[in-house]
């Protein structure tokens, strides 16, 4: 019996569009099946203690998150933007509360800043979880005379250049004694 040349053509295409179909109809059913954790939460409450010199704003941060998914961060780094100009002045870390934290799933933070270190003006303060990237955001008014203290904002920027120079000069000095050990 001879082959018609139509018969070949449709044979190749039916080798190719069964497993098509097949893999089309089983990538949805397996991709249902896993969903992503749920991102956690962040919550920022500020309030002012007027009390003449002493002013100061207390900062309390709320982090809501399944702790199986995801980790808790051992500090929230607030920055500080200027709403006017939009100039960063810095940032500064808040530490938690209590170490484990009190709640399975929710974990505090607070500190207390001293609007002397902040110039007179209205600003941004932006809360970010480092592990997550979750962030929240609160508006202040700082109406105390005076320049800030530019030295609070840029320590803990200071802080992180120090510990990203002391990594790379760690893994040098063990590059240069292990390269030392093989070659003595």
């Amino acid at each position: 019996m001879v082959s018609h040349p139509c018969e070949t053509i449709r044979n190749r295409q039916l080798r190719f569009i069964v497993p098509a179909v097949l893999v089309i109809l089983v990538i949805p059913a397996s991709g249902m099946a896993s969903t992503p954790p749920v991102q956690p939460s962040l919550l920022m409450g500020v309030s002012g203690n007027s009390s003449g010199q002493d002013a100061s704003l207390e900062l309390l941060l709320t982090w809501n998150g399944y702790v199986s998914y995801n980790k808790p961060p051992e500090y929230i780094i607030v920055e500080a933007f200027s709403a006017a100009e939009g100039t960063r002045l810095g940032a500064f870390p808040v530490s938690r509360q209590t170490d484990p934290c009190e709640a399975e799933n929710t974990c505090t933070y607070s500190t207390a800043v001293s609007t002397a270190t902040f110039p007179p003006g209205t600003f941004m303060l932006i809360a970010t979880d480092p592990l997550s990237g979750v962030s929240a955001r609160q508006q202040v008014t700082i109406s105390n005379p005076g320049e800030g203290n530019r030295d609070f904002f840029t320590r803990f920027d200071r802080e992180q250049g120090f510990m990203v120079v002391s990594g790379v000069l760690a893994a040098f000095l063990v590059a240069v004694l292990v390269g030392k050990n093989k070659s003595g």
